[in-house]
């Protein structure tokens, strides 16, 4: 006792802060298994046929888990009319012409006459303010590389 008396001097706190201190230490202490962690508002309840309360143990949620919740999103469905979708900042950009050629190939072919007309036609569209838009999706797409489609 003598010891613990010295301490309390030294450190200029009285007994009765530190039995206080010691008591919200062990009520704030409250085993749960790994996981898991004190839930509601007390991090107790009183269950029916035991004596007195017990511990109200509730599934711990990372905030990694929280934060792939709230960004999983459905994935990106083409509009009318076009053939791709793809996620930017959030919002579906849809890009591409829907169907499939005369012969039933597809419509997008690089390296052809017809991919070098479309890079040549494409490449005098103005840039968006908020790239990637559809012209740069669709030209991606075509291999274009200045006014040539590119194999």
């Amino acid at each position: 006792m003598a010891i613990k008396v010295r301490v309390i001097r030294e450190s200029k706190i009285t007994e009765k802060r530190l039995m206080k201190i010691v008591r919200e230490t062990l009520d704030e202490e409250q085993e749960c298994w790994k996981g898991y962690s004190p839930g509601a508002q007390t991090g107790v309840k009183t269950k029916q046929g035991k004596s007195g309360r017990v511990n109200n143990c509730e599934e711990v949620k990372e905030e990694a888990d929280l934060e792939l919740e709230e960004k999983k999103k459905k994935a990106c469905k083409p509009s009318k009319g076009k053939r791709f979708a793809k996620r930017v900042d959030g919002a579906c950009r849809s890009y591409g012409q829907a169907g499939k050629a005369k012969g039933g190939g597809d419509r997008i072919r690089p390296g052809t006459a017809k991919g070098d007309a479309y890079c040549a036609r494409s490449a005098k569209i103005k840039k968006c303010k908020n790239p990637p838009c559809a012209n740069a999706l669709s030209r991606k797409k075509w291999k274009c590389r200045g006014s040539k489609s590119v194999a």
